[in-house]
């Protein structure tokens, strides 16, 4: 998988915590894949574009604590 630097990226900046590195996926959009496959050069320039904010859908969902049980005694509760 590649990725790239999401720093400005309107939507994947905003999945990290403040001061984390920001990161995302490169999307190779499908109509692209057979360009991509048959790359010969190492610039890939122009697939690095990040993918379009407005086809995609994305919502907090914190996530929730499951309780670890475990046979040995927690002295720490």
């Amino acid at each position: 998988m590649f990725n790239m630097d999401a720093i400005d990226h309107s939507m994947m900046k905003e999945f990290h915590e403040p001061g984390d590195v920001k990161r995302s996926v490169i999307v190779i959009p499908h109509e692209r894949l057979r360009e991509w496959l048959e790359l010969k050069t190492p610039d890939i320039q122009s697939f690095v574009e990040g993918f379009p904010v407005d086809e995609f859908e994305c919502e907090h969902v914190p996530r929730q604590l499951t309780p670890k049980i475990s046979p040995q005694l927690n002295f720490f509760d």
